[in-house]
């Protein structure tokens, strides 16, 4: 698969909604191997703590649990349309499997699995606004989400350059602009820390599979993990090393090196390849 390249159209949309969606992100038989993946983790971690009291199981920190996650890391399909919004000096911020079982019967269509938010963890409530660009994600969706009610994710397209809350009426169930993003199974959806979403209620008799690999700049802090395994740094490429959090130098996260960010290289050489029809 070639690696994908964001265009103008892609990037004016992006920089418009605050997301990218990119239908059959993932083959079928990516798909396949991806569900079986996660259902074996479901089984083992809902035996092991049960659901939430939002009907949801979680795994944070999800790629090092199996190999077919790294897959994920640098998917060509998807990954090079993150690079090309950030830059090349970014590091996985978070993987993360969520497991969405169907809601608790009195679920209203108010109710939320997650209540409308930005990403970021506190980092929202204490920046200055308006805030910059610093995270990606990725939402991988292994189940169909075609239908309403399937506790598919929210939007409020252009909210990524909101000050403050986004507007609601009294009594309505989610604020104004508000929309439901259908998907079908191998979809996936590109959206940036600024996007104030949310997740409505499963009414289906089905359980919504998805995975969330998040990027941000390499002077962030990983949200859910310190350092990745020294036996997986040492069996994988100096790209998917920077990727998972790696640095050679002391000061290779705030004065990065080309040893410790060869992602540079790449994007550089990549752009160059792009801007050469237009030179002749």
């Amino acid at each position: 698969m070639e690696p994908a390249v964001l265009t103008p159209q892609q990037r004016e949309q992006f920089e418009r909604d605050g997301f990218l969606v990119v239908p059959n992100a993932l083959p079928e038989t990516m798909v396949e191997r991806l569900t079986a993946v996660v259902d074996r983790l479901y089984a083992a971690g809902v035996a092991e703590r049960g659901l939430s009291k939002m009907n949801h199981w979680d795994l944070r920190n999800c790629l090092p649990a199996d190999d077919l996650f790294l897959e994920l890391l640098d998917w060509p399909a998807t990954f090079p349309l993150v690079a090309d919004l950030l830059n090349w000096n970014i590091h996985l911020i978070t993987s993360h499997l969520i497991m969405r079982a169907p809601s608790p019967p009195d679920a209203t269509a108010a109710w939320k699995a997650t209540d409308w938010h930005r990403d970021g963890g506190t980092s929202p409530a204490e920046m200055q606004e308006p805030h910059p660009r610093l995270l990606i994600k990725i939402a991988y969706w292994l189940s169909d989400l075609s239908e309403p009610g399937r506790g598919a994710i929210r939007l409020i397209p252009g909210s990524h350059r909101l000050i403050g809350r986004p507007a609601q009426a009294e009594g309505m169930a989610d604020p104004y602009g508000a929309i439901e993003l259908r998907a079908r199974p191998g979809d996936a959806v590109l959206f940036e820390q600024r996007m104030w979403h949310a997740v409505g209620p499963n009414t289906s008799d089905m359980v919504r599979k998805s995975l969330f690999f998040g990027y941000g700049y390499r002077w962030l802090r990983p949200m859910d993990y310190v350092t990745m395994p020294r036996e997986l740094l040492d069996r994988v490429s100096p790209i998917r090393r920077q990727l998972l959090g790696d640095a050679v130098t002391q000061l290779g996260y705030y004065l990065p090196t080309d040893e410790d960010v060869p992602l540079r290289a790449w994007l550089q050489a990549r752009q160059a390849a792009q801007a050469e029809p237009a030179a002749r």
